[in-house]
């Protein structure tokens, strides 16, 4: 497969399975059906499963970036999302507590600008992810419903953030399976 940049450029990109995006992607969904299966856990210890998911989050999309900085149009989207995930799974593993009493708003903001994120870096991937790129809009849409609900609904809070952790863990497998994880020059 060839893909031409803004540049003008032609680069070869040879389709492998990215494993690690595939396997913390379903790491991150599980930390989504935990929060689904006990939603009476504590908010401290939601916000340590959250922060831990959104770390590990936050690692593999500073990878893709890397692979992707110099051939896809819009790779900088998948850089800002994985700096989204970092602040927010770093205030959440550093102050709990804190994080619990303004959990939901400070989620719920933040989900809503990772989906504006996620949406812009699907459209921007589309020519180079297959299918992926649906996905990645799909999440974005989701994670900006669940923020939302988040802000609107607390009570329901550990429902949301479930679905939100579920659908980011996989968009990450599917980006995963779909996306380039080898690009070479021609």
């Amino acid at each position: 497969m060839s893909v031409n940049t803004m540049s003008g450029q032609s680069h070869h990109v040879k389709q492998s399975i990215d494993w690690g995006a595939f396997f913390v992607g379903i790491l991150v969904a599980l930390a989504g059906i935990v929060v689904l299966a006990w939603p009476g856990l504590s908010l401290v210890m939601l916000a340590q499963i959250a922060g831990v998911g959104l770390l590990v989050a936050a690692i593999f999309d500073a990878v893709a970036w890397w692979r992707m900085r110099k051939v896809v149009d819009g790779a900088g989207w998948t850089l800002v999302s994985g700096i989204c995930d970092l602040i927010l799974g770093v205030m959440f593993l550093i102050h709990p507590i804190v994080a619990a009493g303004v959990i939901t708003i400070l989620v719920g903001c933040f989900v809503i600008v990772y989906g504006g994120f996620a949406i812009a870096a699907g459209f921007g991937m589309r020519n180079l992810v297959g299918s992926g790129w649906g996905w990645m809009v799909a999440n974005g849409v989701v994670s900006i419903i669940c923020g939302l609900l988040f802000l609107l609904n607390p009570a329901f809070f550990a429902i949301y953030l479930g679905v939100f952790l579920i659908m980011r863990g996989v968009t990450m497998s599917v980006l995963g399976v779909t996306a380039p994880n080898q690009i070479t020059y021609l």
